[in-house]
């Protein structure tokens, strides 16, 4: 053949030497107990009773606080059941962005990515502030040392700095051993408050389903909503997670119910303890300290300065929780380059997302610093503001998650779950989050202890709005000026699928073709091929010839156009057609020198984009009297295509003098690799009954009936493969 690419030698389908940055989060690291740990620390137990379950009996003067807590985790366990359930079948680290992005299309999905990176990021950074005032002033306290706020914040900063480019195992172990210190010494506070009742009688008012129906009932149910956020994080660390269909979701209710009891049980001990008649004025007099002055005059002073500590390792254990999250996202946003595409990059050794992570610490610092010149008060101006209205964020993402994943399954008839999963369940937490957020929104300024006119009481809630809308109208620029980045929004790690390997330079000289390696870890084939992935820039009359060619006197080529010299004007143009199109909306791979070329077209939110638009009209046009048999030929494929996610390799073909020495083989079997590491199915049509052995040895299997085209037309088979079959080939 004419005008074939000469290509340079040394980029062969073998493993590729490692190198310190990958694309992809370490997998099989976290078990259901390590997700816990970092969902229940992000929701930091001590801190939410010590302090903003007392609080919440002085502001709101009503002793309905633990009712709440319990009536807040049934809303949640009502939004979990289709939060797990579709965690079960998308696995993705950007969590509420890729729910919102598959459930309710791609563009609102980039509006919800910018309202969970504000509100993540408005936690995380919030809680420095209260862990330096917090220490601060225990120092000062216990051994008169007058540290600033600031400088104590930025060494938990520091140590936090560390962590989030460790491995995630390891931070799960550092947060196990906190929090299960933090529950210990809960546990031995309500054991003690229970057991020492006031007027020596267990009262139960505290948990009467009388106090929901209260004037204060919008902040109790706002301020335990707020108290259960992290809750949501499990399947942030799915893709890290080992089998992330079973262990999010397992992670995801025991942690809801372990907190809500947890809290419940806790804040009734107090009333208990205290007395419900007693407990708002004592709350209101005693503030934060109730819990610990209570508890010193039964436990002693030392064990209660212990609990003291764990307030501050509390928020410490969140502080390291939400960082992850946060990095967790960018990395997602950045592997699928909604932004800058050097967020999505992980550390090889370690498996962390380094980047997302390094970017997120230096705003923390930024922000610090801010606050700490400005002269701010890091409990209310930095923790106390930041939390709440990081919360705010968190029930709009939860809100609108609900209604996506009933949007989702809608869509999604093929998958296998209950209508109580899918849709019951998720429209019923859809409104009750609805009904949450509007009584947050009401009660806002009380929450920020502001009055309502002040302009804080407006901004910062209408500033998600705005954010959500820079989101929605950025998705908008990238579907219109860059498809092939908004086509692969919410895909995860399929978004990375055929890219050039970052560890080899995107371009080998002008031509337009990339090198691509094996996938990282997996040993080489036997049969050893060059395999590119040919840019979309590349020239489309040379890449067209190879399918042309090899296809000409094929049995569909007969029969779309029986007659030959027919057949060879066509040809040409058609496949020019094709390929043009796949070189902007698909993936083309090709062997060295062009010896062989394979298409392939993701399809995953539907069918895929495998054909033009025009395609009806170019083809009439081209094929003249043959046109009905093409169309009769796409509307036979498209009519059988099956509707669950997946990859489609729509062609591959290799020039007929070279067909026969493993190129075809070696040009699926270098994507069946990456689809296997990325855990996403294929599927073919097998043109003829010769080819079907050898997509079986590829781990492919007749799917249904054969496609019987009309007029005495040849069939064609299709065929699936799950991920993982042959991994390793």
């Amino acid at each position: 053949m004419e005008n074939r690419l000469s290509t340079s030698p040394g980029t062969a389908l073998v493993r590729v030497g490692p190198s310190r940055v990958s694309s992809a989060l370490a997998r099989n690291r976290l078990g259901v107990s390590s997700i816990v740990f970092f969902i229940v620390s992000a929701a930091a137990p001590l801190t939410v009773i010590g302090s903003g379950a007392v609080l919440t009996f002085a502001n709101t003067k009503t002793i309905g606080i633990p009712v709440a807590y319990a009536a807040i985790a049934v809303v949640l366990s009502l939004f979990a059941v289709g939060y797990v359930a579709m965690s079960r079948h998308i696995t993705n680290a950007g969590a509420f962005y890729t729910y919102v992005a598959q459930g309710l299309g791609r563009v609102p999905g980039v509006g919800a990515s910018f309202v969970a990176v504000v509100a993540y990021n408005a936690m995380q950074i919030g809680l420095y502030g209260g862990f330096g005032a917090i220490l601060a002033s225990h120092l000062n306290t216990w051994f008169g040392w007058n540290v600033k706020w600031w400088a104590l914040a930025l060494l938990a900063w520091l140590v936090i700095a560390v962590l989030g480019v460790l491995r995630i195992d390891f931070n799960s172990k550092v947060l196990a051993v906190l929090l299960t210190a933090e529950c210990l010494i809960m546990l031995v506070f309500n054991a003690v408050e229970l057991v020492n009742p006031a007027d020596g009688t267990v009262t139960f008012d505290a948990l009467s389903p009388s106090n929901l129906v209260t004037a204060g009932v919008g902040a109790l149910l706002v301020t335990a909503v707020t108290g259960f956020v992290g809750f949501e994080g499990g399947a942030v660390y799915a893709e890290e997670s080992r089998d992330p269909k079973r262990t999010v979701a397992r992670a995801t209710y025991i942690a809801v119910a372990f907190v809500g009891v947890l809290y419940a049980v806790s804040a009734w001990a107090l009333t208990v303890a205290v007395g419900p008649d007693k407990i708002v004025d004592a709350a209101t007099e005693q503030q934060a300290e109730l819990i610990f002055t209570f508890n010193a005059g039964f436990l002693g002073q030392w064990i209660v300065d212990i609990g003291r500590i764990l307030i501050v390792t509390s928020l410490f254990a969140a502080l390291v929780s939400f960082h992850n999250t946060v990095a967790r996202y960018l990395f997602a946003l950045g592997r699928e380059r909604v932004l800058p595409a050097r967020l999505g990059a992980t550390n090889r050794r370690t498996g962390s997302p380094y980047v997302g992570s390094l970017a997120q610490t230096g705003l923390a610092f930024v922000v610090i610093v801010v606050f700490a010149v400005a002269g701010l008060d890091p409990l209310i101006d930095l923790m106390y503001i930041g939390t709440t209205y990081g919360g705010l964020g968190v029930i709009i993402l939860m809100a609108l998650t609900s209604i996506s994943v009933v949007g989702y399954f809608a869509r999604r008839k093929d998958i296998d779950e209950n209508a109580w999963r899918k849709f019951v369940s998720p429209a019923i937490a859809a409104v009750l989050l609805i009904v949450v957020l509007y009584l947050t929104l009401d009660q806002y300024s009380t929450l920020l202890g502001l009055p309502p006119a002040h302009p804080a009481v407006w901004i910062l809630p209408s500033s998600f709005a705005v954010f959500g809308l820079a989101g929605i109208v950025w998705g908008a620029y990238l579907k219109s000026a860059r498809p092939r980045i908004y086509a692969a929004i919410g895909l995860g790690a399929n978004s990375v699928i055929g890219r050039a390997s970052q560890d080899l330079p995107k371009r080998t000289d002008s031509s337009g073709v990339i090198p691509l390696p094996s996938s990282p870890g997996l040993a080489a084939a036997p049969v050893r091929h060059e395999v590119f992935r040919v840019g979309s820039d590349h020239p489309v009359g040379p890449v067209a010839r190879v399918p042309s060619e090899a296809f000409v006197d094929s049995e569909i080529a007969e029969w779309l156009v029986p007659d030959r010299e027919d057949r060879r004007r066509i040809y040409p143009a058609y496949w020019a057609m094709v390929i043009e199109h796949a070189l902007g909306t698909g993936e083309v791979f090709a062997g060295g020198d062009l010896s062989g070329v394979a298409v392939w077209y993701p399809a995953v939110f539907g069918p895929p984009n495998s054909a033009p638009r025009d395609i009806e009209q170019r083809v009439d046009i081209m094929c003249g009297p043959y046109a009905p048999r093409f169309h009769a030929l796409g509307q036979a494929m498209t009519g059988a295509h099956p509707t669950m996610p997946h990859h489609y390799l729509a062609y591959v073909s290799v020039v007929p003098e070279l067909q026969g020495r493993g190129i075809g083989t070696a040009l699926v079997r270098h994507r069946l690799r990456e689809l296997d590491i990325a855990n996403v199915p294929a599927y073919l049509e097998a043109t003829n009954r010769r080819n079907l052995a050898l997509y079986v040895h590829l781990g492919f299997q007749p799917m249904g009936n054969p496609i019987a085209l009309p007029e005495n037309g040849p069939r064609l088979y299709p065929m699936w493969r799950p991920p993982s079959v042959h991994r390793g080939l």
